[in-house]
């Protein structure tokens, strides 16, 4: 990953960022995504209850992790979006994918290429 991708991938994050963990929220923050716009999964409410909270703004970015259990979570939280009329802002996850990092706390590791 070279300063020009993960600058490009920071350009892209213009709605709220939906991350598994607490650590991923930190590696944003790290980056200087503002704090505001991540919404922490795994914080005591089910998906649904998460994506009600957040449906009113209308559309979000899905980065969890690209294991397993982060795509499984993204195709529930893609399902979900669909019933509260969100849609997903897939560029953000375009670049994170081509980022060639499988978890977003590695990002944090990588930021002083």
């Amino acid at each position: 990953m070279n300063s020009d991708e993960l600058q490009e991938f920071l350009d892209s994050i213009d709605s709220l960022v939906i991350v598994e963990g607490e650590s991923d929220e930190r590696a944003l923050i790290a980056l200087g995504v503002d704090p505001d716009s991540i919404v922490v999964l795994n914080k005591g409410q089910s998906l649904a209850e998460t994506v009600e909270a957040i449906s009113e703004a209308r559309t979000a970015a899905i980065l969890t992790d690209m294991d397993g259990e982060g795509k499984r979570l993204r195709k529930k939280l893609h399902r979900l979006f669909q019933l509260y009329g969100m849609r997903e802002e897939v560029r953000p996850r375009e670049l994170y994918a081509r980022l060639r990092i499988s978890h977003v706390e590695g990002l944090r590791k990588s930021d002083k290429v």
